[in-house]
């Protein structure tokens, strides 16, 4: 199996418990619900989905297709570093889960894409995260921990917030979907 291969599977193993042991058990009137100290399912949708976009335009890849479907939402959702905070933010009021839920899986089918088409030897290529996250828009005073984070290889950026930080996140779904009492497993 190679690398692309392997990393395509990743992706649909978390994409796949993504959908069936969240999005498909959790009613969208209650992904919104928080518990002291945490974030809603639609916030930990929203912020995974805008840090793959992200990733994949510092990576040289524009998810246009998947930012197309923002269009004409309050600017406080397009704005570019919206999304990024790991704490939910107010302004999530302004997207209704139907479309944040597809939002978020048209950015995973385009890192899919991307991942499918990912050459080996570009791995170690540092790509220019300072440069990319700039023309992103991204402040580099409020965001100085992402700048330094990302600055590393392009497969840091595969392995981290393409992959790593989606699984992070929908175990954290995961585990909100438990403490909602809607566990499958009961």
């Amino acid at each position: 199996m190679d690398l692309s291969t392997w990393l395509v599977d990743e992706l649909d193993d978390t994409v796949l418990r993504l959908s069936t042991q969240v999005l498909e058990i959790v009613p969208a009137e209650v992904r919104r619900e928080r518990f002291p100290g945490g974030n809603s399912i639609d916030w930990a949708v929203f912020h995974v989905a805008r840090h793959a976009a992200l990733a994949l335009r510092v990576a040289g890849h524009d998810p246009a297709m998947s930012d197309s479907l923002l269009a004409g939402l309050d600017p406080s959702v397009t704005a570019p570093a919206s999304g990024l905070h790991e704490v939910q933010q107010p302004f999530l009021e302004f997207i209704e889960t139907p479309l944040l839920e597809a939002y978020a899986l048209s950015v995973l089918d385009e890192v899919r894409a991307y991942l499918s088409h990912l050459d080996e030897a570009t791995l170690e290529v540092a790509p220019d995260v300072a440069g990319g996250l700039r023309s992103a828009g991204i402040d580099e005073g409020e965001f100085g921990w992402l700048y330094s984070m990302w600055s590393a290889s392009r497969g840091f950026l595969v392995r981290w917030p393409m992959i790593g930080h989606v699984t992070n996140h929908v175990g954290e779904m995961i585990a909100t979907r438990n403490q909602l009492g809607l566990s499958p497993f009961r």
